[in-house]
């Protein structure tokens, strides 16, 4: 309930900082080669995701109805029309979390587009708490490296990032099944 009466305040400071400030709260921003962080993209941005930054997978982190309640928003059936493949891991804003097994099929699903040789967009409503969540735990399986450092690395490319301690648990409950992964694999090799 808090979060769909807060949608469009919120959603308009994130529009109007962009505008005031499109430098440094650009409404996305590139992490690597395969990963893009941003907020919640609209059909004028369609195009140049495309084209430009040749997006062929987008990760959602928003809940169902923050994608109906946002004129112009990109929707799934949108990205399918333009062959572009989507993968939906809804989350609360604010508050909300995913469970590790979606949260690992989503770099799964980035893995998969990337070894096509496309980026993947992975965007909440502001591109600041859910989506940098899933990006985080993405740099952690695909660089091996501990949170904090994937935290550090992702906060430098887009500094408006922001991880609540809901968010931190979900990381380094990630960075564990990773770790017991890789220790499980390398004890039977």
């Amino acid at each position: 309930m808090l979060t769909s009466l807060i949608f469009y305040p919120s959603l308009g400071y994130n529009l109007f900082r962009n505008y005031v400030q499109p430098n440094r709260w650009a409404w996305y921003n590139r992490v690597d080669e395969t990963l893009i962080l941003g907020a919640m993209p609209f059909r004028s941005m369609k195009d140049e995701l495309i084209q430009k930054e040749n997006v062929g997978g987008v990760v959602c982190c928003t809940e169902e109805f923050e994608l109906k309640a946002a004129m112009n928003a990109m929707r799934e059936v949108d990205w399918k029309n333009e062959g572009v493949e989507f993968f939906a891991v809804p989350m609360k804003d604010f508050t909300g979390t995913a469970p590790r097994a979606e949260i690992n099929e989503a770099v799964e699903f980035i893995e998969s587009v990337a070894s096509k040789g496309k980026t993947v967009y992975v965007h909440c409503k502001a591109g600041r708490t859910r989506s940098a969540t899933v990006a985080t735990c993405y740099l952690m399986k695909s660089r091996n490296w501990m949170s904090n450092v994937a935290w550090e690395f992702l906060k430098d490319k887009r500094h408006q990032v922001l991880l609540r301690n809901a968010h931190w648990r979900t990381v380094n409950e990630y960075r564990r099944f990773l770790d017991s992964n890789s220790s499980s694999t390398g004890s039977s090799n």
